[in-house]
């Protein structure tokens, strides 16, 4: 009797266990919440006297992560960049703001656990909103000069994100990303810059976000 006690002791042990573990590695599939960072940005190719201009970048994103390795988020962000033109006879700062649209793949390096370090790379959809030129003089030329730019800019992004749990189906993100535009992004003559060509976007972005779950929870077959 007390042997039969014993093992029915010990098989709803082992049950509980077993179930703590399996709870323990619920991975939530997909995820959203809202990102804001700061943007640093200037231009790439022929940038003689640009300098970085600081910005702001805002929005949400959605993020899917597979039981595995891998996943893939998108971002909807408001994007200010532009750039300082600098010389000893001209000084201005030149903003374009974007709605910037990222879609990437992602490489998680740990399976599971309460913190999930990850990098990424893929395609970013730029849609000018508009654009302005600021000179610090009042009396210079300040004007809306949207036209001089292009509607639209495809670039290329990557880089890394850090990624920990703070709750039940939430997590704290620091993502950091270089995003390199693929075209040239004036449009009109004369050139905002004078005469030069093969300036392309070129931003460094830092931003913090706050995930939370959306949709069911899974298991994972991995376990310690």
């Amino acid at each position: 009797m007390f042997r039969t006690i014993s093992l029915r002791s010990l098989y709803v042990l082992v049950a509980l266990v077993s179930l703590c573990f399996t709870t323990s590695y619920a991975q939530q599939r997909f995820s959203a919440g809202p990102r804001i960072g700061l943007n640093l940005s200037n231009y790439w190719g022929n940038a003689d006297d640009l300098r970085f201009k600081p910005g702001v970048n805002a929005g949400v994103f959605l993020s899917y992560s597979s039981l595995n390795h891998f996943g893939i988020s998108a971002d909807v962000l408001y994007s200010q960049r532009g750039a300082k033109y600098e010389t000893p006879v001209v000084k201005f700062t030149q903003r374009v703001n974007y709605l910037e649209i990222p879609v990437v793949a992602r490489y998680y390096l740990t399976l599971n656990g309460d913190f999930r370090p990850n990098i990424f790379v893929g395609p970013s959809l730029g849609i000018k909103l508009n654009a302005r030129r600021v000179n610090g003089d009042p009396a210079a030329y300040n004007a809306d000069n949207t036209n001089d730019f292009r509607d639209l800019d495809l670039g290329a992004t990557g880089g890394f994100q850090l990624n920990w749990r703070t709750g039940n189906r939430q997590h704290f993100l620091i993502d950091a990303r270089y995003t390199l535009g693929l075209s040239e992004v004036q449009t009109n003559l004369p050139k905002v810059w004078g005469a030069r060509n093969n300036l392309q976007n070129s931003t460094i972005s830092l931003s913090l976000g706050y995930a939370f779950g959306v949709g069911p929870e899974f298991r994972s077959r991995y376990s310690r």
